[in-house]
């Protein structure tokens, strides 16, 4: 009779002991995540890998065209060595908010490219186009044998 008591006491005192270490455990990890929180002052921090701008040989000219329907991106001075460029457009619409444009230009070994782009939606041969309010952020990512550089100015139109 004893012997049961003794294995009951044995196993109640385990499951008292680690359901105290699993509390503990909860208890530190919250304590860490607010430490954490107010040493960035309740603001994730997100590590970014910053570009190197490309060089200035490079020249980019933003227009507008077609009544603000389209832009025209003129890029020059491309670097040899360029596999991609990623460009995004973003910029505030009269309804909508910030809206934006992204895409990718392949060059193939072309030192000068021109880039009609349409500032709106299009959809089964139906375009809505957005009124802009202020200025378009062109911001560009040229990718190749020499790393990735980055581009990026605002532009009136």
């Amino acid at each position: 009779m004893q012997s049961t008591t003794k294995k009951k006491t044995v196993i109640i005192v385990g499951v008292v002991v680690f359901i105290i270490i699993v509390l503990s455990f909860i208890l530190l990890s919250k304590n860490k995540k607010e430490e954490v929180k107010e040493k960035t002052g309740g603001v994730l921090i997100q590590e970014e890998n910053i570009l190197p701008t490309v060089d200035s040989s490079v020249k980019v000219e933003f227009t507008s065209s077609s009544e603000g329907k389209e832009a025209i991106l003129r890029l020059s001075g491309i670097p040899s060595g360029t596999e991609s460029i990623d460009y995004e457009l973003s910029y505030q619409e009269a309804q909508k908010g910030l809206q934006g444009v992204i895409g990718t230009i392949m060059p193939d070994n072309q030192t000068a490219y021109e880039k009609k782009i349409t500032l709106g939606t299009c959809s089964s041969g139906r375009c809505v186009y957005h009124e802009i309010i202020g200025k378009v952020k062109v911001t560009l990512k040229f990718v190749g044998s020499y790393g990735d550089k980055i581009y990026e100015k605002e532009y009136d139109i």
